[in-house]
């Protein structure tokens, strides 16, 4: 089939659903009476949307991104390090590679194509001399402004993950397996200045002061070296590794940490295989992802990979003294690059979503831009030019200060629950003149957009929803600026009414005969709940029955002879208010007696005095007509087990009372089983007395005792029987008759 013909297919297809969505829509289906909103207010609100050339501000506020420039779009899947060449140039490292390349006003040279499976760390001294670090060789090498190229040191140390320059030539080198920092002179040679038992030395950062900032794995620890106390621990982190440092001017050190070290595979000499002796093709990735630090531009950590409550990254606050603040922390977003604007808020650049976020100190988030990447790997902002490298695909790009003039906000699919139609929609909005935002909505009833899906239909503010009626919806906003100042989309709401569905009725329990529940009133007249007639409740009829459970609201148990109750439970799809009608019949009968309707409480308690004996069935209805209008209500039911009525006393026959205490005598009942049965002699305390089988459990039962210290000369005997609906027979004997 050729692509035409699929597309075809595809688009007669939705068609067909689209005319079904009409059609229901059209034969006037019910629809629930209690609409809802959908409302997008807050930052967590859009933050689940996806952005396109938008920004979402700390209060929800949605506004043209930054313009981001494409400088380089490279071969390498990776940009690991990124630094300004000082003349108006970018020095960019990655992998799986190792090329290292310069770029300038549009156009790309490879500076040198290493062998490694990849760069780092890259810096430009004050001289214009390029620094750059390879791995898994472990060596800095150093190009002089006349394009010399050499390795300047060669660490005992398998990795380096960050150099940073000094103020007379020196540089700073951060070390894995081990973890070290290294001071090189520009003659090469140089001394160990910290060792720490930490196999990862990942962040570094100088102070103007000369203070330094270093951050670990695995234990994620910011130290501090300075001239008057040496090195000191200055925060331990909760999360694996500190990967990007930045300071301010009052001192403070923001730490990016992620949960899930992504330079795991580094702690293993074994695990890194040697680089290839050609790193290019798919050898070359496959050494690359040996790597911690390119597990995290693949896929999310597993199971056990993050703590246990989730989090993927944070950002910290750590004041001089080493108290320390969260002020960003994610589930979905990893940070992996960090700068210091020059307005001292801070760049963070994420993954895997390719988010890049700017805050303020105290932790006002912005969700700044997106890249066209998985990661945003690499941030450097210097001279007001901030540079970004990101990976899968590599790229270098700059941010720039001006807003885009285009962009869109699409939102999270929204889920209706069932079938909805859909009501109006508003927004409210900030268009400055030159600027304008317009909405567009679709709908459809799989929970992924796909060829079944309406069109995006364009939505007026304030009026009812243009796309057809549907489980789904999902909005769009454009925003558009001739590049003087940004529109702002503050808020939006959209209303829906799903289809009405019926109520559910989930159980009923029947309680034991008899047993009743007194109403929770501060009155002196107590009522039974769930009866229209409520009968004087007096104080011998309170009292406990064993095994039963006060339904909610309830008071003390009582027991009421003939009383039967039956509490049930009930849900409404659509969270409908619920009324409720029960009726009951006697099996093998058709037609259903009411019992009572008009209920709103989830009890129902009647006197079963006035029914036949026999075998019944209840039936409870739930009607959702409080939320709905009168032809639209709709209702569920269901039957209980079936139950018995017995208000008929069991017959005690054939009963004889011989001189010695010998008793025998047969009881028996119609509807309901024996269940207890007792002797009195002469008025004296009740004495239980057991069937011939041994347990009182048939309707009919024999007995033949001997009652033991039968007093001689006693003159008659009262026997009592009881079945199981606590009904009561009693006959009287003589003895020796």
């Amino acid at each position: 089939m050729t692509g035409r013909a699929r597309s075809r297919r595809r688009e007669a297809g939705r068609r067909r659903i689209l005319t079904a969505l009409f059609l229901a829509s059209a034969a006037g289906l019910a629809f629930s009476g209690n609409r809802d909103f959908w409302r997008f207010e807050t930052s967590g609100d859009f933050l689940a949307g996806e952005s396109d050339g938008v920004s979402i501000g700390p209060e929800g506020q949605v506004r043209l991104a930054p313009a981001l420039r494409g400088l380089h779009e490279s071969e390498q899947p990776f940009i690991w390090s990124v630094a300004p060449d000082g003349s108006g140039g970018v020095i960019a490292g990655g992998g799986a590679q190792g090329t290292l390349i310069r770029i300038r006003q549009g156009a790309s040279e490879v500076l040198a194509d290493t062998g490694e499976v990849g760069i780092h760390a890259v810096a430009v001294g004050g001289d214009g001399a390029v620094y750059f670090a390879t791995a898994p060789g472990g060596s800095v090498q150093r190009i002089l402004p006349g394009g010399e190229r050499g390795v300047l040191h060669q660490p005992e140390a398998r990795y380096i993950w960050a150099i940073v320059p000094e103020p007379g030539g020196s540089l700073l080198v951060a070390t894995g397996m081990p973890g070290s920092v290294i001071r090189v002179q520009p003659s090469g040679s140089a001394e160990t200045i910290f060792a720490t038992s930490e196999e990862n030395v990942t962040a570094l950062h100088r102070a103007p002061d000369g203070t330094i900032y270093l951050g670990t794995e695995p234990s994620g620890i910011v130290f501090r070296i300075d001239s008057e106390s040496g090195s000191m621990a200055l925060y331990d982190s909760p999360l694996a590794e500190i990967r990007a440092l930045a300071l301010n001017a009052a001192g403070e050190v923001f730490a990016a940490a992620v949960a899930a070290s992504p330079r795991g595979a580094a702690a293993g000499a074994a695990a890194v295989p040697a680089a290839p002796e050609t790193p290019t093709g798919s050898a070359g990735v496959v050494a690359t992802t040996s790597f911690r630090v390119l597990a995290a531009a693949g896929p999310a950590p597993g199971p056990g990979a993050t703590p246990a409550n989730g989090l993927m990254g944070a950002l910290y606050r750590i004041a001089p003294s080493g108290a320390a603040q969260t002020i960003w922390e994610s589930n979905r977003d990893r940070p992996l690059s960090l700068a210091m604007l020059r307005d001292e808020r801070l760049l963070l650049g994420t993954g895997d979503r390719g988010r890049v976020y700017r805050l303020t100190r105290e932790g006002e988030v912005t969700l700044l831009s997106r890249v066209d990447s998985e990661q945003v790997t690499a941030a450097v902002s210097e001279g007001g030019v901030t540079l970004l490298g990101a990976s899968n695909p590599g790229r270098v790009l700059e941010l720039s200060a001006s807003p885009r003039t285009e962009g869109a906000y699409r939102s999270r699919v929204l889920d209706a629950g069932g079938a909805a139609s859909f009501g109006r929609i508003s927004w409210e909005m900030r268009t400055p003149p030159g600027s304008a935002v317009s909405i567009d909505t679709r709908t459809g009833n799989s929970a992924e957009p796909d060829d079944t899906w309406s069109n995006w239909v364009s939505a007026a503010a304030d009026a009812t929803i243009a796309s057809p009626a549907a489980r789904f919806l999902q909005w769009r906003a454009t925003l558009r600026s001739d590049g003087s100042s940004s529109p702002e989309l503050a808020s939006l709401e959209a209303a829906y009414l799903p289809v009405n569905l019926a109520p559910r009725v989930t159980g009923i329990t029947l309680h034991p005969p008899g047993l009743a529940f007194e109403e929770l009133l501060n009155t002196s007249a107590p009522r039974l709940q769930g009866m229209d007639r409520r009968p004087e409740v007096t104080d011998a009829a309170r009292r406990g029955q064993p095994g039963s459970t006060l339904p909610a609201g309830s008071g003390r148990q009582l027991y009421l002879h003939g009383v039967r109750t039956a509490t049930f439970r009930a849900d409404d799809p659509n969270g409908d208010r619920l009324r409720y009608r029960v009726s009951v019949r006697r099996q093998g009968d058709v037609p259903w007696q009411p019992l009572r309707s008009g209920l709103s409480e989830t009890i129902v308690a009647w006197d079963t005095s006035t029914m036949p004996d026999g075998r019944y069935e209840l039936r409870v209805e739930a009607e959702d007509s409080p939320d709905n209008p009168p032809g639209e209500t709709l209702a569920g039911s269901r039957t209980s087990r079936p139950f018995t009525v017995d208000n008929t006393p069991p017959v005690i026959s054939d009963l004889t009372v011989t001189a010695d205490g010998g008793i025998r005598f047969r009881a028996s009942d119609a509807g309901s089983p024996i269940r207890r049965a007792s002797v009195s002699v002469d008025g004296g305390p009740s004495r239980v007395v057991r069937p011939v089988d041994g347990i009182a459990d048939s309707p009919s039962e024999e007995y033949d005792a001997r009652l033991d210290g039968f007093p001689s000369g006693a003159g008659s005997v009262v026997v009592k029987v009881e079945d199981d609906m606590g009904n009561a027979g009693a006959a009287e004997a003589r003895v020796g008759s």
